[in-house]
């Protein structure tokens, strides 16, 4: 080997290894995450077991998209909670629909406003095109709003939960998302394990630190309508959550988590809709670290140091990536290496293997903090750091993309929230 090469390889090591220990700092920052993320936040718990009369009056919105098949199990178990139905009002957005959405969530209760544009058909749009032409009326009406996506189910006590923690003065409230079919396969046992791994470990433990929640996850949240009465809805972004939940940590506002206020999604049990999805998610963090990284480090620097927090979940993103290139690359050009050197090899190995088994151990911890049947979980377990290194790879990519296709998933079967009980 000639001294270029070998002066080649000892400067790819160098930065790999540098990226290793910034990456390690990140991982011991998650691992405070993870710990503090096991205790429940005993405050919190104690307002939602409070007794109080129920005050606050919910819009509840629903943004469907040719959801002729769920939509009404969604909606029959909102009118089934455990809240005054004179206090709530259920209003679906029809968006771009081919289907009988419209007709069926009227025929179910619901008020219906069927919008038609299918050059801009996504979420977002549809948000910023309801709240357009009804948040005046709203506001004369409804204290909060609640985001519903149609293939959801809603726990009973859903809204009374909320109702407490609003009395107290919460403007901003993330539900707890469970999954309504974690035993179907490998893929909706993984999907359920990353969203039980979120309510516990980020957002639990965002909780727990008095940090703002960075994400309230796209679905099952409720905001006070006062906080966009001058704006409206105005996210640009494939993931309206994440930027709206910026915008509203910009403003001064700290979204917080309500365990006790549970809802059920349902995840694609299909590998290329999954891909999709996760791909779509990737570009729209990407849109949303593009447009607001910058105002959260100058509000973190001069307002609010805790914002960094929300700082730093935009922008490990180009981090990771950075670091991901550098581990491949050196991966690549050691291939001699480790051929003249298996301790090399073996050396450059431990932390893949560790990482993986570590992973493996923090989801057993969290099936057993969330008091879930491992069994169920199993396959999911295993699968999981192998899916969120094709999930990471997706983000990676997205760096390069302008715009992603919106790729509605397929939903082919509806359930009632009764069946999830027996």
């Amino acid at each position: 080997m000639n001294d270029f090469w070998l002066n080649f390889i000892k400067m790819i090591d160098f930065f790999a290894n540098f990226a290793f220990w910034l990456v390690l700092a990140t991982l011991f920052y998650n691992l405070i995450l993870i710990i503090c993320g096991i205790p429940n936040n005993k405050k919190l718990d104690a307002i939602s077991k409070k007794e109080v009369k129920p005050r606050t009056k919910f819009a509840i919105l629903i943004s469907a998209r040719n959801e002729e098949i769920v939509i009404p199990y969604l909606i029959r178990s909102l009118l089934a909670m455990d809240y005054p139905q004179d206090m709530f009002d259920i209003f679906v957005i029809a968006d771009n629909c081919t289907d009988n959405t419209a007709i069926v969530a009227g025929d179910e209760g619901a008020k219906v406003y069927q919008r038609n544009d299918p050059d801009h058909a996504t979420k977002g749009y549809a948000l910023n095109w309801f709240f357009s032409n009804n948040l005046r009326k709203l506001l004369k009406t409804y204290d909060h709003c609640v985001i519903f996506d149609a293939d959801n189910l809603v726990d009973p006590n859903f809204l009374k939960i909320m109702d407490r923690h609003i009395q107290t003065g919460q403007t901003f409230l993330a539900g707890y998302m469970d999954c309504k079919n974690p035993g179907k396969n490998v893929i909706t046992s993984a999907n359920a394990l990353f969203y039980l791994n979120r309510s516990r470990f980020l957002h639990q433990a965002r909780n727990n630190l008095g940090l703002p929640l960075a994400s309230v996850s796209g679905t099952g949240f409720s905001f006070a309508l006062e906080l966009i009465k001058e704006t409206g809805w105005e996210t640009k972004t494939l993931t309206e959550d994440v930027e709206f939940t910026m915008q509203m940590i910009l403003k001064g506002q700290k979204p917080v988590y309500i365990r006790e206020a549970i809802f059920y999604d349902e995840p694609t049990d299909q590998f290329k809709p999954m891909l999709r999805q996760r791909f779509r998610w990737g570009m729209g963090s990407v849109q949303t670290m593009r447009l607001m990284t910058g105002k959260l480090f100058r509000y973190a620097l001069h307002v609010n140091h805790k914002i960094f927090d929300a700082f730093w979940f935009l922008a490990q993103i180009p981090f990771f990536f950075i670091s991901g290139l550098l581990s491949i690359t050196k991966m690549l050009v050691f291939l001699p290496v480790y051929r003249e050197n298996p301790a090399w090899f073996i050396r450059d190995s431990i932390i893949p293997v560790v990482a993986y088994l570590g992973t493996i151990l923090t989801l057993i911890l969290l099936i057993k903090l969330e008091q879930k049947d491992l069994k169920i979980y199993f396959k999911g377990i295993l699968a999981y750091p192998i899916l969120g290194a094709i999930w990471a790879a997706q983000q990676m990519a997205a760096i390069f993309c302008k715009d992603a296709i919106w790729h509605p998933i397929v939903h082919t079967h509806g359930i009632e929230l009764e069946s999830l009980h027996k």
